[in-house]
């Protein structure tokens, strides 16, 4: 177990972490300035969509504070954005309204070269082929018809994370592998979906920390659904970040193909995770907090198709949507994918909690969350304590070979001399 002075510096470490896996202002203004253009080609007046009003926001991780970068050099960020229309023609199905997103996409140089395969419910624009490095990432674009005054509802709704009006926030969206897809001109009749009920559902989780947190009121001014830049974060949003890191590394180790591309989904990790937190402020508790719980967040629910009953993990803003209904697939290693990655991560996070040296401990948190990152977290910690020692702050508690801040009550805390420019102590 570790002492007050070793958790205080890995709580620091996972801080740092987890800082290092965001992504940075340039990469977020890259997404928004893209984003934003998009929407406005959309809505032009020379557009054949601008009398539907087509507006373009974020939505997913983007706007939750969890986003990650990509453990491939020069992989993908992931950024979700939902094109919302205030009306169509009464004529068109969701297969008209998302062909008429597409094809206007198609008459445009730029998009046309970056658009990707039509998916199931999206269109892609791969920017990555054309960004710079690290600022490389594809945006799925979501049709869909929101109520009138939509705008209005979700700023209002926003303003209030207490509560809980997500039913007002609904959309119908787009999906080609729904029955009425080419049949069904009435939205309400078409499938139904909240990610901006579910971003206010997470928030509402996340500010569970309470009051003492020192970043709350910056970071409670930042939710919103074109949220800024944000540097600091909520111990839930780190704890989510770290998570999908993991999951992340832990997969790409597989060799299995059919395996790998079967990793838990972000959204189940995201949701059971949100479930399981307790308002814990540490970021190491949380952590704990969170692996120790999620196992009891899952339900179990008969279902008739399957004759038995079976994992449900609801989704927190439509209890009838199963977002583990997938692991009961033929043939499906989601389930077991799910639980043995969990395992593995309570086994890696103890294993680097209990290591001694700071170069043991790099190379087991290096083996669970990458390489690059760790290696910067533990510059920026050096950078930190350099800076104490040259202050004359820094100290050593040499039964634990830390180096920290002392803490009351601690005796066999000695402070640190400070070096010249040399190597010599202050007294040599």
């Amino acid at each position: 177990m570790l002492v007050s002075s070793q958790k205080n510096q890995f709580e620091d470490l996972l801080k740092k972490l987890s800082a290092n896996l965001s992504i940075t202002r340039s990469q977020h203004e890259a997404a928004v300035e893209s984003y934003k253009a998009v929407g406005k080609y959309l809505s032009s007046e020379s557009s054949p969509l601008s009398q539907y009003e087509p507006y373009v926001q974020p939505q997913g991780s983007f706007i939750i504070g969890t986003t990650i970068q990509s453990i491939e050099e020069d992989g993908d960020i992931d950024l979700d954005v939902v094109c919302e229309f205030k009306r169509k023609k009464t004529t068109w199905t969701q297969y008209h309204l998302k062909n008429a997103v597409g094809d206007h996409l198609k008459a445009h140089g730029t998009y046309e070269k970056l658009l990707d395969e039509e998916g199931r419910r999206c269109w892609t624009l791969k920017y990555r082929e054309e960004g710079l490095k690290n600022q490389r990432y594809h945006m799925d674009i979501l049709p869909a018809i929101v109520t009138d005054g939509y705008s209005y509802i979700l700023e209002n709704s926003f303003k209030n994370l207490m509560d809980e009006d997500y039913d007002k926030l609904q959309l119908s969206i787009t999906d080609k592998e729904k029955n009425n897809y080419y049949v069904s001109t009435f939205p309400e009749e078409w499938l139904q979906s909240n990610p901006y009920g579910y971003a206010k559902w997470f928030m509402k989780k996340a500010l569970l920390v309470g009051i003492g947190f020192k970043n709350l009121y910056s970071l409670n001014e930042s939710v919103k659904p074109t949220p800024d830049y944000q540097e600091e974060r909520l111990p839930l949003q780190r704890v989510v970040q770290l998570l999908k890191r993991h999951r992340d590394i832990y997969f790409s180790k597989e060799q299995n193909d059919d395996v790998r591309k079967q990793k838990p989904i972000s959204c189940i990790i995201t949701t059971l995770a949100a479930r399981a937190y307790r308002g814990e402020a540490h970021l190491i508790d949380a952590m704990w907090g969170v692996i120790n719980r999620m196992r009891g967040e899952i339900e179990f629910k008969y279902v008739l198709e399957y004759g038995k009953e079976v994992e449900w993990i609801s989704n927190p803003v439509n209890a009838s949507e199963n977002f583990a209904d997938r692991w009961n697939d033929k043939d499906s290693y989601r389930k077991d994918n799910f639980y043995r990655w969990l395992d593995q991560l309570s086994i890696d996070l103890d294993d680097a909690e209990n290591k001694t040296g700071l170069k043991n401990i790099s190379e087991s948190l290096s083996s669970s969350f990458g390489r690059k990152p760790v290696e910067a977290a533990f510059g920026q910690m050096a950078d930190h304590m350099r800076d104490l020692t040259n202050s004359g702050n820094n100290n050593i508690d040499r039964n634990n070979g830390l180096v920290g801040l002392a803490t009351a009550g601690l005796t066999s805390i000695n402070p640190i001399k400070k070096h010249d420019f040399y190597g010599k102590t202050e007294e040599e």
